[in-house]
């Protein structure tokens, strides 16, 4: 292999390693797996996706938080596409009507899934 073939291999693995480090190539690859997947979720002869249901909704969303919160924002956009719920997310406030719980600072500070997990093994050591 010659100097400049050398050279230009260097500088591709330091491109891409500089592109995994600040999450980049992670995106990059997250969008277009989001991309193909609506791509291959679109039906040509229907008009309208069928409507999710309200429980499926509010799990979907608690789910997509949690990833959100984690930082898997790839997995949550994918989450999306898939569930068919790319518009609107629910606000937490409407979660927690819906769910039934008392949102405050310290809880505001987790995801609702946590928040849900910990009262119920505070539930079982009771």
């Amino acid at each position: 292999m010659s100097d400049a073939a050398d050279v230009e291999t260097d500088l591709l693995q330091a491109i891409k390693e500089s592109l995994q480090k600040d999450g980049t190539l992670g995106r990059l690859k997250g969008e277009i797996r989001a991309a193909i997947i609506n791509v291959l979720n679109k039906q040509p002869n229907s008009e309208e996706a069928p409507k999710i249901p309200d429980e499926t909704r509010l799990i979907n969303e608690l789910i997509r938080e949690y990833l959100s919160w984690n930082g898997y924002l790839y997995t949550e956009q994918i989450l999306g596409v898939e569930s068919n719920q790319t518009g609107e997310r629910l606000t937490r406030d409407v979660l927690t009507t819906k769910l039934g719980v008392m949102d405050d600072t310290k809880t505001a500070k987790i995801p609702l899934l946590y928040y849900i997990v910990s009262a119920f093994q505070l539930n079982e050591e009771d």
